[in-house]
Parts: C-alpha cells; structure tokens; sequence
C-alpha cells in the first residue's frame, strides 16, 4: 500500500540539521506537505507562539490534531498528531 511506503520515507524537509527541543512525529510526504502549507497559510494565528496546535482534516478525511514547534515562518517541527474522535 502506498500511504504506508509514504510514512517509511523520511523528506529532507522533516529531517532537517535544525535543532528542535522536541523528537519529529515523521508523516507521509503528501500529509507533511498539506499540514506545512496550511501552517503557512494560515501564518498569522501562530506569529509569536513557540508552540502551537493546528487542527486539520487528515488525507484520510479524519480529523486531527497537530502539535508543532514553532521556529518562525515555514520553520516547524512537527511532534505529535492526535487523532479527534
């Protein structure tokens, strides 16, 4: 099944040299992708905030939570993800 090929690979843009207080929760390419650009669209709610929560509907079409470091615009280390039921 692909989605489960997706989450064994690890993108060089969840892996990168930054150092983050808290361990990467490693997503599929297409669900980090989706998470990041709606993080960045959605910038202004998280301005300031070293850490955030981002709620979302999954590629699964469940509902879930993304806790996430914040390192300033585009720059977040995504660390947990709660499924809401």
């Amino acid at each position: 099944m692909r989605h489960e090929e997706d989450k064994a690979e690890v993108t060089d843009l969840q892996m990168k040299t930054k150092q983050f207080e808290y361990d990467t929760c490693v997503l599929g390419s297409a669900e980090y992708a989706k998470i990041i650009s709606e993080i960045n669209t959605n910038y202004g709610l998280y301005v300031n905030q070293p850490y955030s929560v981002h709620c979302s509907v999954g590629l699964d079409c469940r509902y879930y939570l993304y806790y996430f470091e914040n390192h300033g615009f585009n720059n977040y280390n995504i660390v947990e993800k709660i499924e809401i039921k």
